[in-house]
């Protein structure tokens, strides 16, 4: 019995040493140009399943402030098919309730692809600088906030024809790196609920 103990330790270890060459990766890993998916076309699994995207519009609130709240559209929850829903803008009875897109009409998506686990690269066609000021903010917050929606997608890389440019930020500020959600804050109406008051019991 004493001769077998250490055979089975050493088992144990090789075992338990081989395990710990499998762990989570933190980080986003960049997937090369031949392993791009051309997200213009729905993947084998995607194709067969329904989904409902988000997608966001603009309204004006009772202060007369542009706010983007969010409305649903029943499309593969895919960067393309978002996206392309988010360009053909409001429905009728959407504009009846005072929603509006900042995007101008004719704007096109080229191309939809992931270029790392957390990025994706949308490249638009040029018909999206005839929105200028305020309205261009809030078109580029549309479309980041709504690819924001898809899970796992947190930087948005947008282009046009293929080019980089500068975007504006919530603040005014530019920049040509990759957009998130956070670039845009208090653009979105929020859904969550008022903070409670809190009473100091010292006063």
């Amino acid at each position: 019995m004493r001769t077998r103990r250490p055979v089975f330790l050493a088992s144990l270890m090789l075992i338990l040493g081989g395990g710990c060459s499998y762990g989570a990766q933190d980080s986003s890993q960049v997937i090369g140009r031949d392993l791009q998916s051309d997200m213009n076309e729905p993947s084998p699994s995607a194709s067969s399943e329904s989904g409902i995207g988000r997608i966001y519009l603009q309204r004006t609130d009772n202060e007369s402030t542009q706010r983007l709240v969010v409305v649903q559209r029943d499309v593969l929850n895919e960067p393309p098919q978002i996206i392309k829903a988010l360009f053909d803008g409001p429905t009728t009875s959407e504009q009846d309730e005072s929603l509006r897109s900042a995007i101008p009409q004719g704007t096109k998506l080229i191309s939809a692809r992931y270029v790392a686990t957390d990025i994706v690269k949308i490249d638009v066609s040029e018909d999206i600088f005839q929105a200028t000021g305020d309205d261009l903010v809030s078109a580029v917050a549309q479309i980041v906030l709504t690819l924001s929606e898809i899970q796992g997608v947190e930087r948005i890389l947008l282009v046009v024809q293929g080019e980089t440019q500068e975007w504006p930020r919530g603040d005014g500020s530019l920049t040509s790196e990759p957009l998130t959600s956070f670039d845009y804050p208090g653009r979105a109406a929020s859904s969550q609920p008022a903070f409670p008051t809190i009473i100091d019991p010292l006063l």
